[in-house]
């Protein structure tokens, strides 16, 4: 039995892991969001760890208003660049599998194709620059099993995204307006849970 520690359980990619949880009887599910369990403090994450013998850290936590980052940056830093080096590091420490949920914001926005993993990165705000520093901050911790997934866009049927904002205008407006000068990839947060979940077996002794 794999047991599993799912941090910023109360976002859309923690509740869709935990509507699949029946779906995968090889794991022991512990979801944690931040009242329960402070990603930025080391010790209470240890104690955690030691305490539900973890073997899997699927790290959902994050500072994700983009905007408001600009006007609290500590706080951006504090969730999204060291409570993932606090996590990095109890993952090398415990020989834990680690998987941390990373953005696009991490590229500028100016390519006229799709990144991949080997485009440079050029965040060009607050939030986008911190979530870098997180990613930045496992590679250089080098925790053996360690997966940093960028996704984009994301959207459920929980909480606030970009497309249940337009289903709802849809439905009271006959014309709406929309920015034409953003591209992007807008990502099934169920199917990402679902493809996170397939994964874990197959994160042996590499990082990515």
């Amino acid at each position: 039995m794999i047991r599993l520690l799912i941090t910023g359980s109360k976002g859309q990619l923690g509740l869709e892991l935990a509507n699949l949880k029946h779906h995968f009887a090889d794991y022991n599910f512990f979801f944690a969001d931040k009242n329960e369990l402070d990603v930025s403090n080391f010790e209470a994450v240890s104690n955690f760890i030691s305490k539900n013998k973890i073997d899997v850290i699927v790290n959902c936590a994050a500072y994700t208003n983009v905007d408001k980052a600009e006007d609290e940056p500590d706080l951006a830093n504090q969730m999204n660049h060291l409570a993932v080096k606090n996590l990095a590091e109890i993952a090398k420490k415990n020989n834990l599998k680690l998987i941390h949920i990373s953005t696009d914001y991490v590229f500028d926005g100016t390519s006229s194709i799709p990144y991949s993993e080997k485009d440079a990165t050029n965040p060009q705000n607050v939030y986008g620059s911190s979530k870098l520093k997180g990613e930045q901050a496992i590679i250089q911790i080098n925790p053996g099993n360690s997966i940093i997934i960028r996704t984009s866009w994301l959207y459920s049927i929980f909480g606030h995204n970009f497309v249940k904002t337009i289903l709802k205008l849809s439905s009271e407006k006959e014309r709406i307006s929309v920015v034409s000068d953003q591209i992007g990839s807008p990502t099934n947060a169920m199917d990402l849970a679902d493809t996170i979940l397939r994964i874990i077996p197959s994160i042996k002794n590499k990082s990515g």
